[in-house]
């Protein structure tokens, strides 16, 4: 994962509710996936090894987000265990063992998230977030992002 995506990532973690957090879950493990792909196709084993654990820290996040007590938690908890399974297979045999078709599932997956994230009305979960505005400057061969309205008073933890 690359500095621009990992901020990527934190900008939007910020402004997002609970079922949008789980779709940048979804987003954080297809990345680390595709990585790993790559990595092995490349011969770099200790890459592929590394991405691969990033993707089941991130999966267990999915897995732990998901109400097994309700009949689709638990069928969509039944494929992520599916998947967890070759997540495992590929770190111990140190080869890719299905991650093409994990990563297929995984986008099918997060489209029910999609779905979800559409009706939900819910607040962000991160309340006193910098508001971030882009477009507003350009410099040379990037975007600036601008955060306006701060109340620093408000913020962090008070003793």
């Amino acid at each position: 994962m690359t500095k621009d995506q990992i901020k990527e990532f934190t900008l939007r973690t910020s402004n997002a509710n609970h079922s949008g957090l789980m779709i940048i879950l979804f987003d954080m493990e297809k990345i680390y996936l595709e990585d790993a792909i790559s990595l092995y196709s490349n011969k770099d084993e200790d890459g592929f090894i590394r991405n691969v654990d990033m993707a089941k820290r991130v999966h267990n996040e999915i897995m732990s987000g998901v109400n097994p007590l309700d009949e689709i938690g638990r069928k969509y908890l039944s494929i992520l265990r599916f998947i967890y399974s070759k997540l495992v297979a590929s770190s111990v045999k140190r080869k890719p063992v299905e991650l093409d078709r994990c990563k297929n599932m995984m986008d099918n997956l997060r489209d029910g998230f999609v779905a979800i994230n559409k009706l939900d009305d819910e607040e962000p979960v991160m309340k006193n977030t910098h508001q971030v505005y882009a477009g507003l400057t350009y410099g040379k061969g990037y975007l600036n992002e601008s955060v306006q309205g701060v109340e620093y008073s408000s913020r962090g933890f008070k003793a």
